[in-house]
């Protein structure tokens, strides 16, 4: 039998319950099944993919203004304008998130225990960037990344650079930079922040989601 004709026998035979329960007087009872297929049909889409799964999605965050309320900008780069816009109106994200960051990478060399500490703490400052900007939160992990990289070069270099008898500070912040970036740790920014966003989001919506639960 093919595709289209199983198709076909249920819909048929979906037909037929239907107006069985009709002719029974059990209208009432057509409701509740429909919202019940509802519900199946969106839990079988849910589990649809690994992604969908792994992250079901988030509703917006409640009660939050519209972040780009003030802005009137209507250019080809809207979308660039307006990250940075919102970066402008929101600078302590990513401004004190890449500084803890930059401060738990010059951590790094001080043991074992103190590296896992470092990396621990670099990745959820990278996630609390996410979190706090909240309008746009892979951009927020992303630019917190970055300032951290720019931060931890710079001080690195100026404490390790005029030791150096072969390499200038410049060159000592410019290599640390470098293999920074190497190691993507803006795309580990990116990831991080969007994921603190998704986060937020996923808690903002359980004590909803928990309350529809009882409702029923």
């Amino acid at each position: 039998m093919t595709n289209r004709s199983r198709r076909s026998a249920a819909e048929r035979a979906e037909a037929r319950r239907r107006a069985r329960y009709a002719a029974q007087g059990r209208e009432d009872e057509l409701g509740d099944l429909e919202v019940d297929e509802a519900e199946s049909g969106g839990r079988a889409e849910q589990r649809g993919s690994f992604l969908t799964r792994l992250f079901p999605p988030a509703p917006p965050l409640p009660g939050k203004p519209d972040p780009l309320a003030g802005f009137a900008y209507q250019g080809p780069l809207r979308g660039v304008v307006a990250g940075a816009y919102l970066l402008a109106r929101q600078p302590v994200p990513w401004l004190g998130m890449g500084a803890l960051w930059a401060v738990a990478r010059l951590t790094l060399p001080f043991g074992d225990l103190m590296t896992i500490f470092a990396s621990i703490l670099s990745f959820g400052a990278l996630i609390a960037a996410g979190w706090i900007g909240w309008p746009r939160p892979w951009l927020f992990g992303l630019m917190a990344s970055f300032v951290g990289i720019v931060l931890y070069a710079t001080i690195f270099g100026l404490l390790v650079g005029p030791a150096q008898d072969d390499f200038t500070t410049s060159d000592v912040m410019l290599g640390t930079a470098s293999q920074e970036v190497v190691q993507l740790q803006p795309l580990f920014g990116l990831v991080a922040g969007w994921y603190g966003g998704y986060l937020r989001r996923r808690m903002a919506a359980a004590p909803s989601a928990a309350a529809a639960r009882r409702r029923r």
